[in-house]
């Protein structure tokens, strides 16, 4: 946990902290065992708390589930929804991947829990979760927009899973990370290497994909005087 994440904390009631320690434990066990081997008691133990102390807090499974992804992903879309919203600026949107990166190691087992219900099977649909892949995914397009970057749909879809994969795929393969380098994945070193990566990589796709222009090249080519 970073330094801003500790200050934070400070700053909380003793309820929340609570609720913030009940959320970490869930997050985890839920990355780790998945929703349906997770017991609340299971939650509760890791928490440090009696299972009926939980309920002070949270409704239920299923509530505390949407709550583990709104902590997480809330303040990526917000994030993401200021660059949207925001002037036409190329820099921002490439540093965008670094500071979702910064995000998402507050938060590093949602990486594992997306990950998961990316390759469920049918007969295992998490709707939770899908309903968080789908709102990415249809961020995914905006920010594309946002780029002035012009895809078919396939080369699109090719795009917004590799730059998932780049995204989440640090956080989900950590422990090989961690073996690799002897270092945790969180900390600042490898997390400036993984957003120097991905920062790049974001700007390959602009300029190395097939049947992929920018807004003003098709402007251009409309504007064209035939032969």
């Amino acid at each position: 946990m970073d330094s801003t994440a500790v200050e934070t904390r400070t700053r909380l009631s003793k309820g929340q902290r609570t609720a913030s320690r009940i959320l970490d434990a869930a997050e985890e066990l839920f990355a780790s065992a998945g929703y349906s081997a997770t017991s609340l008691r299971d939650i509760a133990d890791q928490a440090g708390i009696q299972q009926p102390g939980l309920y002070k807090h949270f409704s239920g499974k299923e509530d505390l589930y949407r709550r583990v992804y709104e902590r997480a992903l809330k303040p990526l879309f917000m994030l993401m929804d200021r660059i949207i919203d925001g002037p036409d600026d190329t820099p921002g949107l490439y540093e965008l991947a670094g500071q979702m990166t910064d995000l998402l190691a507050l938060h590093p087992n949602i990486a594992r829990l997306l990950i998961r219900a990316a390759i469920s099977r049918e007969s295992d649909v998490d709707e939770i979760a899908g309903d968080w892949l789908a709102e990415l995914i249809a961020y995914g397009h905006r920010i594309n927009a946002k780029a002035g970057i012009v895809s078919n749909n396939d080369v699109l879809a090719v795009e917004i899973v590799a730059i998932f994969n780049m995204l989440f795929g640090y956080f989900w393969s950590a422990p090989l990370v961690e073996t690799l380098t002897g270092k945790a994945a969180g900390s600042s070193p490898l997390l400036e290497i993984q957003k120097t990566l991905l920062q790049g990589f974001v700007r390959s796709l602009s300029s190395s994909m097939p049947n992929h222009t920018t807004s003003a090249q098709v402007s251009r080519q409309g504007h064209r005087q035939p032969d």
